[in-house]
C-alpha cells in the first residue's frame, strides 16, 4: 500500500503501512488484534503493549527486550503452553490503561538487530504468536486496514518519566495526580518535602513562606546555592519555585505567612504539608483544614545537646490528621516556644530530609501508592534508638 506518514518516525510508520494497528499513547507503543491461540486452541485477540520515548524527536529502544500482553496465556497448537519460553512475569495489572496479563521475555537467537527498532522488537513477539495461531488458520493475520492514533497524556514535566513506562507503573503513579498541593513552611524539611512532591504528577504545588533565605539555610535544603545568591535575600518559596521550574510547570511560591488573616488561602487544596516552627501558627492551620475537611501532615523535628557529650540526640515526627482522625489536632505542638526556640533550633540535614521522606511515603501510602499494612497516626523516630515508633488504630 502507499506509504501515508503519519507516525512520528520511519518504523512506527512501517507498522502502519505493513497494515496494523497502532497507537501512541503517552509513553507507550501499543499494538492491537494480535492473533493468538488460547488453552483450548480457540484463536483469540490481545495486544502488545511496549515503553515509547523519544530523545529530540528520536525512539530510543534502550536494550528493552520486553513488552506487557492483554491477552491469556498464548499456547502452541498441539496445546503447550508459552509460558516457559516467552512470559517472564504474570501478574494482572493495569499499563496504559489496559488490563494486561503478563509480561513478555524473550530473544531471538542470533539476536541480530533485533534491539535496533521498534518494529524488530514489536514483529518478533507478532510472529511468536501468530505462527501458532496460523496453525488453525493459515488465513488468520494480524495485519488489517492499517491505522496510527496518537493520545497525549497532559503532563506537568517538561520532558517525561521514562522509568515510569519501563516499569508499567502508570496506574500506580496516576493515584499522586492530585490537583493541588500545599506546603506550609519550605525551610530544612519544607524544602525536602517539595523536592520529593515536585517529581510527581501534581498539577499545583503552591508553596508559603514568609522568610528570606540566610547563608545557614543552604546547608539543610536540597541542592547548592552560590555564595552571592545565598547573601541576597532571596524569599524562600520564591527561590525554590524557580529552581524547580526548569523541570516542570505549576510549582508558585507565596512569600507571605499563613495566620489567622490568610489561612483561608489553603481552601480548596487536596492535601496540605504542615512544615512550620511555630506552635501557635501549627494550631491555626491545623484546626482550619479540619474544619475545611482537608487532609494534612504535621511534620517536626527536634535536635538537643546531650549533656555527657559531644553529641546530638535528635527527633523527628509524621502526624497523618484525616477528616476521620480529627481529634488528632489536640495532639499537636501548639504552643508559643519561640524565645525557646532562637536559642535551642538546630537543624542538621539528614534530620530534616528523613523527616520529609517519612512524610512522603505516608503521603502515598494515604493514596493507595505505597501499601500499608498497618495505618500509623503518627511516626516518631529518635536517633539514639535507631529506631521508629508508629501509634495509630493498630498500635497501642
Amino acid at each position: 500500500m502507499p506509504a501515508s506518514p503519519t507516525a512520528p518516525d520511519p518504523y512506527i510508520q512501517r507498522l502502519v503501512d505493513e497494515r496494523y494497528e497502532v497507537t501512541i499513547d503517552g509513553g507507550y507503543l501499543i499494538v492491537d488484534r494480535i492473533p493468538y491461540l488460547t488453552y483450548t486452541r480457540e484463536i483469540a485477540w490481545g495486544a502488545l503493549i511496549c515503553p515509547y520515548r523519544t530523545v529530540d524527536g528520536v525512539p530510543q529502544l534502550d536494550n528493552d527486550h520486553q513488552c506487557w500482553f492483554t491477552g491469556s496465556m498464548p499456547h502452541q497448537a498441539d496445546g503447550t503452553s508459552l509460558e516457559g519460553p516467552l512470559v517472564s512475569e504474570k501478574q494482572p495489572q493495569t499499563v496504559a490503561g489496559r488490563a494486561v496479563q503478563m509480561r513478555f521475555s524473550n530473544k531471538p537467537e542470533p539476536i541480530g538487530d533485533f534491539f535496533d527498532n521498534h518494529y524488530n522488537k514489536v514483529t518478533h513477539y507478532i510472529h511468536k504468536l501468530s505462527r501458532h495461531a496460523r496453525d488453525i488458520d493459515p488465513a488468520v493475520s494480524a495485519t488489517s486496514v492499517g491505522s496510527y492514533r496518537r493520545r497525549e497524556v497532559p503532563s506537568a514535566f517538561e520532558y517525561a518519566n521514562d522509568a515510569i513506562a519501563q516499569g508499567g507503573l502508570d496506574a500506580v503513579a496516576d493515584k499522586l495526580r492530585l490537583r493541588r498541593v500545599c506546603i506550609v513552611g519550605v525551610g530544612g524539611t519544607g524544602s525536602y518535602l517539595l523536592d520529593a512532591l515536585a517529581k510527581e504528577e501534581i498539577e499545583r504545588i503552591d508553596l508559603y513562606d514568609h522568610d528570606v533565605i540566610e547563608p545557614k539555610n543552604p546547608f539543610r535544603m536540597p541542592g547548592a546555592m552560590s555564595r552571592e545568591d545565598a547573601h541576597a535575600g532571596h524569599y524562600k518559596a520564591l527561590w525554590l519555585a524557580s529552581c524547580y521550574a526548569a523541570m516542570r510547570t505549576g510549582v508558585t511560591g507565596h512569600p507571605q505567612r499563613i495566620d489567622a488573616d490568610s489561612v483561608a488561602e489553603l481552601a480548596g487544596a487536596d492535601f496540605v504539608f504542615i512544615a512550620v516552627d511555630h506552635g501557635p501558627s501549627r494550631g491555626i492551620i491545623s484546626r482550619f483544614l479540619v474544619e475545611q475537611r482537608i487532609p494534612f501532615i504535621d511534620v517536626g523535628i527536634g535536635v538537643d545537646k546531650r549533656s555527657d557529650s559531644a553529641a546530638l540526640i535528635s527527633r523527628a515526627r509524621v502526624t497523618l490528621v484525616t477528616p476521620d482522625t480529627a481529634h488528632l489536632v489536640d495532639e499537636l505542638p501548639t504552643a508559643d516556644d519561640s524565645a525557646e526556640a532562637v536559642y535551642n533550633n538546630i537543624q542538621v540535614i539528614e534530620i530534616n530530609a528523613l523527616n520529609a521522606m517519612l512524610a512522603v511515603i505516608r503521603f502515598k501510602q494515604y493514596l493507595g501508592f505505597y501499601v500499608a499494612d498497618e495505618h500509623p497516626d503518627v511516626i516518631k523516630y529518635v536517633s539514639s534508638w535507631n529506631a521508629l515508633e508508629l501509634r495509630g488504630p493498630s498500635q497501642s
